[in-house]
């Protein structure tokens, strides 16, 4: 495989925007950028929401792109929103979504994102039920602007993979910085960019790899690809997860 220079020094750049947690890093990977806003959807049970969320896009991405990241971001806060509303149930907030009940079935292992020290986590449901309090911790950290800027920069990544993100060590401040791969994104249809967004927002909230069969953050982002609907055998996961990071 041939070495990527351009992410490498991207992935520094992102690597020092998360450990100072400031928005003042030396650009390693010289790129001018424009501000792209998403409205944050409101589900049920959850207060404290900022209206939007903040996004330095890479001018290298062309306006066609940029619709197509801010689909797969709505996307993939809509699916968000969607866990919460049917958690909510009600509001005795015990509800089972469609997509925690599907992550239950097939996610066994790497269920603890880095930053958890809490009681040993059993199960998907669990996993998935802390995975999405902690996107509402990143939204919240986004939109109120607490959290560096995120930035999202235009570069080509190593074989499929769509969208790349850092797996975030602390669960405050956590900058939604990611790379995307600007050929890949003209041509790959919404449902698998979302996966690929879903599964790189996972790193934000502190979920690992590897993309294998049974790990949190694939069967997670799977789930999405395919509307929570159970496995077809003439489907194989890696058709899915080969567009993950």
């Amino acid at each position: 495989m041939p070495f990527n220079f351009r992410k490498t020094l991207i992935v520094m750049e992102l690597i020092f925007q998360d450990v100072l947690k400031t928005n003042f890093v030396i650009p390693l990977y010289p790129t001018t950028f424009r501000e792209t806003i998403i409205p944050v959807p409101t589900p049920l049970g959850v207060t404290d929401l900022p209206p939007n969320i903040y996004f330095d896009l890479d001018n290298r991405f062309n306006v066609e792109q940029e619709q197509r990241i801010r689909d797969a971001i709505s996307e993939t806060m809509l699916v968000w929103a969607t866990h919460m509303n049917e958690k909510w149930n009600g509001g005795t907030n015990t509800g089972i979504s469609q997509m925690a009940a599907c992550i239950n079935i097939y996610a066994t292992q790497n269920l603890r994102p880095a930053w958890y020290s809490e009681s040993p986590i059993q199960n998907g449901l669990t996993a998935t039920n802390i995975a999405m309090d902690q996107f509402t911790q990143l939204i919240r950290d986004n939109g109120f602007r607490r959290s560096p800027r995120a930035k999202i920069f235009a570069a080509p990544l190593n074989n499929n993979t769509i969208v790349f993100a850092l797996t975030a060590f602390t669960q405050n401040f956590v900058p939604l910085s990611f790379i995307v791969d600007p050929t890949l994104i003209d041509i790959a249809t919404l449902n698998f960019i979302t996966g690929s967004m879903m599964h790189s927002w996972l790193h934000c909230a502190g979920f690992f790899d590897p993309n294998t069969t049974s790990y949190f953050n694939t069967e997670c982002s799977m789930c999405v690809m395919r509307g929570f609907r159970p496995k077809n055998p003439d489907m194989p996961d890696n058709l899915y997860y080969q567009f993950f990071d």
